[in-house]
C-alpha cells in the first residue's frame, strides 16, 4: 500500500489517468518499444527512486542533527575560551581590545545554545539562576580599558537641571480642552 501512495503522490495525474486508460482498452497495443508494461514499469520505477529519495533525505538530517551539535559544542568551547582569555588579559589594554573585536564577530549560534542553557531547571524543578555580579560604570571601563572623564561644563548643566527641578513647583496645570488651546 505504501508504493502506491507514493506513486499517486509522486505521479502527475494525467499520466495516471492515461495508464488506466491504456489497461482499460488498449492493453494489448504496443507502439514499437512501448506497451502498458513499459509504461507501468516506468510508473514503478519512480517508487523505487522516491525511497531513495527518502532514505537520502533521512541520512542528510542525521547529518545535519550532528553538524548542529558540533556547531553548538564548538562555539560553546570558543566562547569559554574566550572568556578565559579576558580574564587572563585583564588589564592589558591591547589583547583586551583585541578580544573585544574577536567576541563582536564570534557567531550567533552561541547565544541560541546559551539560550537553551539559561532554560534549563535546577534538580528542584526551578529555574537556573544565573550568578553574574553586575559591574557599575566605572568597573566596566575599566574592563573594557577605557578611562571614563566626565565634562566638567555637563556636569555642571545637569546638576543646575536638579537643583532647579526640585526647587520648581510640583504640580502640574489642570489640563486643558482643545477648544481652549485653539483660543490661544
Amino acid at each position: 500500500m505504501q508504493a502506491f501512495s507514493l506513486m499517486t503522490d509522486l505521479v502527475p495525474q494525467a499520466i495516471r489517468d492515461l495508464l488506466a486508460f491504456y489497461k482499460e482498452r488498449y492493453p494489448d497495443a504496443r507502439f514499437g518499444d512501448l506497451d502498458v508494461t513499459v509504461l507501468q514499469s516506468a510508473v514503478d520505477s519512480i517508487d523505487l527512486e522516491a525511497k531513495s529519495v527518502v532514505k537520502a533525505e533521512e541520512a542528510l538530517a542525521v547529518a545535519r542533527a550532528s553538524y548542529r551539535e558540533v556547531e553548538v559544542e564548538i562555539s560553546q568551547k570558543a566562547a569559554r575560551a574566550l572568556s578565559f582569555l579576558k580574564i587572563f588579559v585583564d588589564g592589558d589594554a591591547e589583547p583586551l581590545a583585541k578580544l573585544e573585536l574577536i567576541a563582536a564577530s564570534m557567531p550567533a549560534t552561541r547565544r541560541k545554545a546559551k539560550a537553551g542553557a539559561d532554560a534549563e531547571t535546577t534538580a528542584s524543578g526551578e529555574p537556573r539562576q544565573r550568578r553574574r555580579r553586575a559591574k557599575n560604570g566605572e568597573e566596566a571601563a575599566q574592563v573594557a580599558g577605557v578611562e571614563l572623564t566626565i565634562d566638567p561644563v555637563l556636569e555642571a548643566d545637569s546638576a543646575a537641571l536638579v537643583t532647579d527641578a526640585s526647587e520648581a513647583d510640583t504640580q502640574l496645570p489642570a489640563p486643558r480642552s482643545a477648544k481652549s488651546v485653539a483660543a490661544e
